[in-house]
């Protein structure tokens, strides 16, 4: 009788033993993921702090950021209000160096507007109705698609040149312009960023159902 009740005492006691192994290692095993996904917002915390601008409200950021933020490649975003509105120019309408080597082109700017939704101040990121979110990095500059950088100023927009001035194409012997005159290796590199920014911004547009506006709509919506 004591040799039977020893094994159900052992028994029992083997039971005991394997759940509370199993116990520690569900606790080390929750302790671990939580200790991982503190880590990772802690680290998201640090680079926030590092890599981007942040303000105290949602009234400052806006504040701060109004007004108009421009590229070296020929695009600028203008914010007013709540109001958003990237635009691309077209080259050969403001640059009659190129306009005379490559021609004049029949299209014009092409503007898309937006709505800002939100102003995420604690980290620093406008969010749009349809357009990607766009990062203010520690300079207080706006960075769209992680890579185009929108540096702010307060120059006017740039006035298109009259084309009656220009030369045929080919001619290079004109007046030219110093504005936004590159060296070939320069123009191709801001056309092929031109072009990628333009296509993401397009694709945005046409999954969102929402056109790119003329000059004469952007004007009309601004004066509203």
């Amino acid at each position: 009788m004591s040799r039977e009740q020893d094994r159900r005492d052992a028994a029992a006691w083997a039971q005991e033993w394997q759940i509370r192994r199993k116990n520690r290692r569900i606790i080390l095993i929750v302790s671990a993921i939580i200790a991982v996904i503190a880590l990772y917002f802690i680290i998201g915390l640090v680079k926030v702090q590092l890599t981007r601008t942040t303000y105290g409200s949602e009234e400052e950021m806006r504040a701060a950021l109004q007004g108009r933020f421009e590229t070296d490649y020929a695009e600028d975003i203008e914010i007013i209000g709540d109001d958003i509105y990237v635009t691309y120019y077209e080259i050969s309408h403001y640059d009659a160096d190129y306009a005379e080597t490559y021609g004049y082109s029949e299209y014009g700017d092409y503007v898309y507007d937006d709505r800002i939704v939100r102003w995420d101040y604690r980290h620093g990121v406008i969010k749009c109705s349809w357009m990607s979110d766009i990062i203010v990095n520690k300079d207080g500059d706006l960075v769209q698609y992680s890579s185009t950088v929108f540096r702010k100023t307060d120059a006017d927009k740039p006035v298109p040149i009259d084309p009656s001035t220009l030369g045929d194409p080919g001619d290079t012997s004109g007046t030219g312009s110093d504005d936004w005159s590159w060296t070939d290796e320069e123009t191709e590199d801001a056309l092929d960023m031109r072009e990628d920014s333009l296509e993401e911004l397009q694709d945005e547009a046409e999954d969102a159902g929402v056109l790119p506006l003329d000059e004469d709509q952007i004007a009309a919506q601004s004066g509203n």
